[in-house]
């Protein structure tokens, strides 16, 4: 995938992929974070910053949170809830696929590795957060790849797994995968993918991420 935005189309299609019986609430978040580069959104920020000029750097973004069955609203951690807007089957071609985290114990039925297996081959970058690996693993997504998963979940995966090339990260990058440690590797993991992915509008992504004052650790736990 290119790091140069200027390859991604107007409007970027952004989905959010929810797990039914209930999914982490804030493994999600970092799509507010990516929601801050919206035109909208940037030309606010951009104005109060004393940098209107800047505002011409956002996207439009058209927003998909897709469950397998469509059926809303979606549980959440926490006893929140969100509006799904498709299912798996309804959801159109997207460019940017974020997978929130399930339960440990979750398995993907066959629909959802093959919704996973289809919008892999469409999107510009597929990222999981926390438990939202095993979306991806047992899609086959991660075979071959490098990709990380929960601290306390790896020694474990690298026997059940060996065809991933596990690492102990925070959040790692194959390609267009992107993967991600604990639920607050995630926003970490989207402000890396910002700063590679929209590097045409470097002063943009880093007006947002200092106004957003998102703590970003280094990719190693011990930095």
């Amino acid at each position: 995938m290119s790091s140069s935005s200027s390859h991604y189309p107007n409007p970027l299609k952004v989905g959010v992929f929810l797990v039914e019986a209930g999914t982490q609430f804030l493994d999600i978040v970092p799509v507010d974070l990516l929601s801050m580069l919206e035109k909208h959104y940037l030309n606010s920020v951009a104005q109060m910053a004393g940098q209107p000029e800047l505002g011409a750097n956002g996207f439009e973004m058209e927003y998909f949170f897709i469950n397998e069955t469509g059926k809303s609203p979606n549980q959440m951690t926490g006893g929140a809830k969100i509006e799904v807007t498709h299912s798996i089957t309804t959801c159109p071609p997207l460019d940017i696929l974020i997978i929130g985290g399930p339960m440990p114990n979750y398995r993907p039925s066959a629909a959802v590795t093959q919704f996973v297996q289809t919008q892999h081959k469409h999107v510009r970058a597929l990222l999981t957060v926390c438990t939202g690996f095993l979306v991806a693993l047992h899609s086959g997504i991660f075979d071959g790849k490098k990709a990380t998963a929960p601290q306390g979940m790896l020694a474990g995966l690298k026997d059940e797994a060996p065809q991933v090339k596990w690492a102990e990260k925070r959040w790692v990058r194959d390609g267009k995968v992107w993967s991600s440690g604990a639920v607050t590797n995630g926003l970490e993991m989207m402000v890396a993918f910002m700063r590679e992915e929209f590097a045409d509008r470097k002063e943009a992504v880093e007006m947002v991420l200092q106004m957003s004052d998102v703590a970003i650790r280094g990719e190693e736990y011990k930095a």
